[in-house]
């Protein structure tokens, strides 16, 4: 039983340690994938014309389809009271306001961003951005022209679903420490008095 527990214990710690495989780039064909952003986003939904990162609930509705494309429907909602409440929403060019918030994204990430002159021929869009497996303070702007306000909608710092193989690797520890514990059990020695 001990050498069961022993290369179980080595199969999630081998498990716990690859890293989740990356979403598949999306191409320059879309155009947002290789904003002025590194690094570059593993998918990208937008351009979109005009300033979309608003409370409006036209704007919410946009940003809620392209979330749901980047990550699909039902993996995340956007409250937009409660994402200006955890201030991860930077309005105007404040670019220290920017800088905190990218400092603190790591993990997967989903970023919203307005340009209102963006560099290149785009003018004033739209974009929202998925990382994965990033670090955090790794996502910065490769060029501030036209920045306008950004959105934080997902971090490391948010709690995420765990992976089925994580839900798999912890039923297996829990299964093993138990079988243990009962082993344990079924052997105590039960002294005797003469």
């Amino acid at each position: 039983m001990t050498k069961l527990t022993l290369s179980l214990a080595a199969v999630a710690t081998l498990a716990i340690a690859a890293p989740a495989s990356a979403t598949v780039e999306v191409g320059s064909s879309t155009g947002c994938a290789s904003g002025p952003l590194a690094p570059t986003a593993n998918k990208c939904a937008g351009y979109f014309s005009g300033n979309t990162m608003s409370g409006q609930s036209g704007s919410v509705a946009q940003q809620q389809n392209a979330i749901n494309q980047l990550i699909g429907a039902g993996q995340y909602t956007v409250n937009w009271n409660a994402l200006q409440a955890a201030g991860r929403v930077v309005s105007g060019s404040d670019l220290n306001a920017l800088n905190a918030l990218l400092a603190n994204a790591g993990g997967q990430v989903i970023l919203g961003f307005h340009w209102g002159n963006a560099p290149g021929p785009q003018g004033n869009v739209s974009a929202i951005y998925l990382w994965d497996n990033v670090r955090a303070g790794d996502i910065r702007l490769t060029d501030t022209q036209g920045y306008s306000n950004a959105v934080l909608y997902r971090s490391a710092a948010v709690a995420a679903v765990p992976e089925p193989g994580t839900w798999a690797l912890m039923l297996v520890g829990f299964g093993a420490a138990g079988a243990s514990l009962r082993r344990r059990r079924s052997h105590k020695v039960i002294p005797q008095f003469a």
